[in-house]
């Protein structure tokens, strides 16, 4: 068994126990009495509904919890610890709609996870990566990003250590990409996978991706605008509630242009021939959304071209992403979309690479 406080290396270490501690600091008093796993979903984390019978009538009967017990876990201890902090240090500075959280926990091994309000009892409508999204929703969320972007829009704060916990863009915070994008035999396993397959034969070069990345970070440095991103904007992580308001899931903060999340979530998220046409649209309507949030926002040609040079970091992420974080069929749909955006957007033309 777990000892409080601590978090359990395995599913079979949740007891009432260890629940009544660790959710006391934000639920004062309350005693869980019995824990039921009532289902499990396997992916860069492990995600557990669990139903709990506490001494509280106020406190849902069940909850969701989100740790790491699968076998690549211990290299993703980063990850688990950046959504703490999202959670416990970023989400409840901003007024977007997002899961209710009751715990985020990290101990001193590294392990962390999460215990966040079950979405299900809301009836809250999850979107999907192969369901693209409307226009009209597409600007709601263009909303709620400016909303988190405005809140630390270029602050002193972001480079006084106040947020030293959030990772950046650079190559050496994505040292996991980069190690497969740059070990030939890894490569080749994604590029001659249906992702590859679909993927214009021009856009599979590991040593033109490096340079575009590096390029696109010195261009972010010197023109854009710091702010702290979501970070993992695809419409997996992404929800409307039962009022219409969009929502957001899964955050992995990171400190960056604010072209990382706007060009990321654009082209995961919109049809091929939508974001063609829609692009220009929604990129004046997130600009307007700054606006009206009081952030000076740059000029619809400067945020093009930043939009432009960002279309990279998604790329980069989808090319590389593990069939065991997402689907083939998600990491295909995805990955082809940003490859057919750094063609129509001539990415790496503009970053000269």
């Amino acid at each position: 068994m777990a000892d409080p406080l601590r978090v359990p290396d395995q599913a079979s270490d949740i007891s009432p126990r260890w629940l009544t501690s660790a959710l006391a600091e934000n639920q004062p008093g309350i005693q869980v009495h019995s824990v039921e796993i009532v289902d499990v979903v396997k992916g860069a984390c492990t995600k557990l509904r669990l139903a709990l019978r506490t001494n509280r009538s106020d406190f849902p009967a069940t909850v969701l919890m989100k740790a790491g017990f699968e076998p690549h876990s211990p290299q993703m201890r980063g990850m688990h610890v950046n959504e703490v902090h999202a959670y416990r240090d970023l989400l409840p500075t901003v007024e977007i709609e997002s899961p209710r959280c009751f715990a985020a926990l990290a101990d001193d091994t590294g392990r962390a996870l999460v215990i966040l309000e079950d979405l299900c009892l809301r009836n809250v409508r999850f979107l999907e990566p192969q369901k693209p999204i409307d226009f009209n929703l597409a600007a709601r969320f263009l909303d709620g990003l400016a909303t988190l972007h405005a809140r630390w829009w270029n602050s002193p704060r972001l480079r006084d250590g106040s947020f030293a916990w959030v990772p950046d863009a650079s190559e050496a915070s994505l040292a996991h990409y980069f190690e497969l994008l740059l070990t030939p035999e890894h490569f080749q396993t994604f590029a001659t996978a249906p992702r590859g397959a679909a993927m214009p034969r021009a856009i599979l070069d590991p040593v033109r991706i490096r340079a575009a990345h590096a390029a696109m970070r010195i261009a972010q440095a010197k023109h854009e605008a710091l702010v702290i991103n979501h970070g993992d904007m695809h419409l997996g992580n992404l929800y409307v509630d039962a009022q219409g308001n969009p929502g957001f899931l899964d955050a992995q903060p990171r400190l960056g242009s604010w072209s990382i999340d706007v060009s990321y979530f654009l082209i995961a998220g919109l049809d091929l021939e939508d974001r063609r046409r829609w692009q220009a649209a929604l990129l004046q309507h997130y600009l307007e959304a700054l606006a009206v949030r009081g952030v000076a926002a740059p000029s619809f040609d400067d945020a093009w071209s930043a939009y432009r040079r960002s279309v990279i970091w998604g790329l980069l992420i989808w090319l590389l992403n593990g069939s065991n974080f997402q689907t083939e069929a998600n990491n295909t749909a995805a990955a082809s979309r940003f490859a057919m955006a750094m063609i129509d957007l001539d990415t790496f033309g503009i970053l000269g690479v």
